[in-house]
């Protein structure tokens, strides 16, 4: 059995789109190291990636898809 974790960081989704027209707010969803927000099509990317034969001897993985916001 393999178990993996994706943490995802500030996406652009309905859930964030009201904080992004503040722009306080959005500076604080662009201060990762990429400077923007991602798209939930890189997180499904991630996603993919893990259920795939690729990732078969992958487990135990916490993987952040953040554009680096938590490096620290």
């Amino acid at each position: 059995m393999r178990v993996n974790c994706i943490c995802p960081g500030a996406i652009d989704t309905p859930m964030i789109a009201d904080g992004l027209q503040n722009k306080e707010v959005a500076n604080n969803y662009t201060a990762g190291r990429l400077g923007r927000v991602g798209q939930p099509e890189e997180v499904a990317h991630a996603a993919l990636f893990l259920g795939s034969d690729e990732a078969c001897y992958i487990t135990g993985l916490i993987m952040p898809v953040d554009g680096g916001w938590s490096v620290q």
